[in-house]
């Protein structure tokens, strides 16, 4: 086995070597093959006690033929360097930018303002009783002091006044004009920011910190096993940061925010914006009534973001393919950030450039079966539902697709922070849903070796034994295995793509990249989000255009979409106009403006702007569809995918809905239908280069166009009895890390165990004995509700698990003539009995589904 597509984090608290040993056997037996280790709570990262548990851990994977990855920090964000940097390198301390103001309206002769007080904070009631954040080291640079007049609001008249040579000893004096001005004091410091005791993300000496502190300790005590059971490290969200927390909305110009700074990053901005930027500063705030602040602000972070890719990202996976090992992990994408500052890390794609493998993460409700339009409230911050379902997956597989070095990988940290309500049934739905994006590699979030129930953002798999879907997620991760495993080593097949909206966010208001793409999903086109460095770098991206066909790293789309926005880079312009042979489409309308150059808006005139809602019927009336349907289908995910034959995955995203469906492909051959959970090919049922496809809520199903081995008939019989065998079952319950059965009982009818016993977690048991007749018919145990996964034995020999809707299975294969005693072992999630544990955050207020199985049970009969 070469290839580990699944690699959890195990949490490391410095736990006894038992606790330890076991878990790792317990992950093994969940068919998981590699683990990623987080030291966020372990009390001595890289010392003493981590080496003493990493042997441990070593000599576990070596017996269970596991890989290692490794969490590249003491703690969450990837950046504090394990503390070393206020230690040994205060020097190498994060430096920004910002302005503050003085108001004032004239005429004043001979006013004053004091600069040297203008370079520090201003403290208010409101900051009365919060800890105060101390600067690593204390360093103030003035740049420069400048007048602007205020035309309106805080909107600046473009009239601006370079008062630098008028400071003396710290005081500013000036005639101040007719007018209200604001007198700007544009400095560098090492204050104001959030935690100043991290490495600076965009220069080269401080990330270095990192590295030393990190990545040659671990090197130095185990590089034997460096590319062989040790993979590699994982960043977890590094940032910007200079905002406070994971909040959210950090777009430059719309807080009053300090700006990751740098002696690098002042001379390549410098050079971008010309001789004049240091009297412009204030226009990084603040808007001007000539619009220069579009450019200004474009260019701090095209320059931010490029730093960051070359300093940080590109540093740390030089420096890990230059030690046999490979660089992982995500930044934070969510609310936009993922092109913004504070959580943000500028520019996806960017931030993305040293890895060898993109990354994006799901969490905390973020991603929801079946609800793709009702915003997520995750405390103060709310966030767009649709980003997580049709965005997200699509903008880390473009990642992985366009950057060659990645070679079309992409993982998703996933799971974690939904609360002990998270059960198998819908982690499955979001491995489908991610599947169809061209996610091929999972972090499961997480397993925890602290007593059950652990606070910190459950679920947790095993629970130390308590987590009684334990078993059933050892199923999921083998379906997964099985999906990711399909899924690598080719190429996706887009139709469309879709310009990255970074540039136009930084410049002005834009629509997302993920609007067009869900009118283009929910109408099965593929599309891959391009960012125009694509264009730029046309030699490592390999970008070019062929016969109106434009091709990134072997990818070909028919057109190139444009999502509304107020400006568009000079780098898209240049190549649309460059290829006049490309099918270009402008969303809702054209871009006002073009920033980072010189050319005008008036040369997009020609090409088509078209309504959002138009979009999907206008690309397939030009020929921009794969397949095709007999009606629309707004909840069929399609994913295609090429390696020496087509392959295909359809999911059906609805949770109520039956998909029957027929679709037309454009290859011809034999087509089969494997399903990954049973690990079987059929054979579809086909009329020439269409099928008939059938998926229920929570099905999907992989397409492959003249699969390599043989594909079974799929059975295709009459129901001719349903008999209900509701009632007289023996019903039996062990409850979650008991290890003890209640007496059985017998059942007149069945009904939510939950009803009787509400605190309930653990599994429920029933057992009855069926008559049946073997003549060549087909039974399926067909319950009406399972809560929520279950397996069934016959006779004391396993037929199957399932671990999701629908819960229908063929026991035939089981079954003798004369009597049999069937037994269904059902498991609910933890979510009842934790909540009877409440920690710190209080118990989950997560709605409960019910318990066990119920309703009408049914032996179905087809010949």
């Amino acid at each position: 086995m070469s290839e580990r597509y699944i690699f959890p984090f195990l949490w490391m608290r410095g736990e006894e070597e038992s606790v330890l040993r076991t878990e790792l056997e317990k992950i093994s037996e969940s068919n998981i093959h590699a683990v990623c280790l987080e030291a966020r709570p372990h009390p001595d990262f890289a010392g003493d006690g981590w080496w003493h548990d990493l042997d441990i851990v070593l000599e576990e994977a070596k017996k269970r033929d596991l890989k290692i990855w490794i969490l590249d920090d003491a703690h969450f964000p990837t950046g504090q360097a394990n503390g070393l940097l206020p230690k040994k390198y205060p020097e190498r301390a994060r430096r920004y930018l910002y302005s503050q103001f003085a108001e004032l309206t004239g005429p004043v002769p001979a006013a004053q303002v004091n600069v040297d007080l203008m370079t520090t904070k201003q403290i208010t009631w409101m900051d009365l009783g919060k800890p105060m954040v101390k600067p690593v080291l204390d360093e103030k640079r003035i740049v420069s002091v400048t007048a602007c007049r205020v035309e309106k609001g805080e909107v600046l008249s473009g009239e601006v006044v370079d008062l630098t040579e008028n400071i003396q000893d710290g005081i500013l004096t000036w005639d101040i004009p007719a007018g209200t001005w604001r007198i700007h004091v544009n400095f560098v410091t090492t204050d104001f920011g959030s935690n100043p005791e991290y490495i600076n993300y965009i220069d080269e000496k401080s990330v270095q910190v990192l590295i030393e502190s990190v990545y040659e300790p671990h090197y130095e005590r185990y590089k034997d096993e460096f590319g062989k059971t040790i993979l590699g490290f994982f960043s977890d969200e590094p940032g910007f940061y200079n905002t406070n927390g994971l909040e959210m909305n950090d777009k430059i110009g719309t807080k009053l925010m300090p700006l990751p700074w740098g002696e690098e990053m002042e001379e390549i901005f410098a050079k971008a914006c010309g001789y004049e930027w240091k009297n412009k500063i204030p226009y990084l705030w603040y808007e001007d009534a000539n619009g220069e602040y579009s450019d200004l602000r474009f260019h701090y972070m095209d320059c931010v973001s490029r730093l960051y890719a070359k300093n940080f990202s590109g540093q740390l996976g030089r420096w890990c393919r230059e030690h046999g090992v490979e660089y992982i992990g995500h930044v934070v994408e969510d609310g936009g950030q993922h092109s913004r500052l504070g959580s943000g890390a500028a520019h996806y794609f960017r931030a993305m450039a040293g890895q060898d493998i993109a990354g994006i993460d799901n969490i905390g409700n973020q991603l929801i079966p079946g609800n793709p339009d009702s915003t997520r409230h995750n405390g103060a911050i709310r966030w767009d539902p649709a980003f997580y379902h049709y965005g997200i997956g699509k903008l880390g597989a473009s990642a992985a697709a366009i950057d060659p070095k990645k070679k079309g990988r992409l993982l998703c940290e996933n799971f974690g922070a939904y609360g002990w309500s998270l059960g198998v049934k819908n982690m499955k739905w979001m491995v489908d849903s991610f599947i169809a994006q061209g996610v091929n590699r999972f972090v499961p979030h997480a397993f925890s070796m602290a007593e059950y129930p652990d606070d910190d953002c459950p679920p947790h798999y095993y629970a130390r034994g308590n987590n009684p879907q334990f078993p059933f997620f050892g199923k999921l991760m083998e379906y997964t295995d099985r999906l990711c495993r399909i899924f690598d080593g080719g190429v996706n097949v887009p139709q469309a793509a879709v310009l990255y909206e970074a540039e136009a966010d930084w410049a002005g208001e834009t629509m997302p990249f993920y609007a067009p793409g869900r009118e283009l999903l929910e109408h099965q086109i593929d599309y891959e989000v391009i960012p125009a460095d694509v264009f730029a770098d046309s030699d490592y991206y390999g970008t070019k255009v062929e016969n109106g066909t434009l091709i990134v790293n072997g990818r070909s789309m028919k057109v190139l979409i444009i999502p509304e926005a107020e400006c568009i880079s000079e780098e898209a312009v240049k190549f649309i106009i460059a290829n006049p042979d490309l099918q270009v489409i402008f969303v809702n309308r054209k871009p006002e403006k073009v920033t980072g150059g010189a050319y005008s808006a008036q040369v997009l005139d020609k090409y088509p702007a078209v309504r959002l809602e138009e979009l999907a019927d206008t690309l397939k009336k030009s020929g921009v569809c794969d397949i095709q349907t007999d009606k629309e289908y707004k909840n069929l995910s399609v994913y295609h995918y090429r390696k020496d034959k087509d392959i295909y995955f359809f999911f059906n995203t609805s949770l109520s809905d039956t998909i029957t469906a027929k679709v037309t492909l454009k290859e011809q051959g034999i087509y089969g239908l494997y399903d990954a959970m049973t690990d079987k090919w059929h054979k579809a049922e086909q009329s020439g280069d269409s099928i008939r496809l059938e998926l229920k809520p929570y099905e999907s199903v992989v397409l492959a166009v003249s699969p390599e081995c043989e594909p079974e008939e799929c059975f295709k019989g009459t129901v001719t009895e349903a008999e209900d065998i509701s009632a007289g079952w023996k019903f039996r319950m062990c409850a979650a890390g008991s290890g003890s059965w209640t007496e059985a009982e017998e059942l007149d009818s069945l009904h939510p165990v939950s009803e009787k016993y509400r605190d309930f977690s653990g599994v429920m048991e029933y057992t009855k004995t069926v008559n049946v007749k073997k003549d060549g018919s087909r039974y399926i145990f067909s319950p009406q509700y399972v809560f929520e996964c279950m397996g069934v034995t016959v006779n004391g020999a396993s037929a199957g698990m399932k671990i999701c809707p629908p819960y229908d299975m063929d026991i035939t294969d089981a079954l003798t003539d004369g009597e049999n005693e069937i037994t269904v072992k059902v498991a609910n999630t933890l979510l009842r009995d934790a909540n009877t544990k409440p920690g710190i955050f209080g118990p989950d207020r997560a709605v409960m589904e019910p318990s066990g199985m119920f309703g009408t049970v049914c032996l179905v009969k087809e010949k």
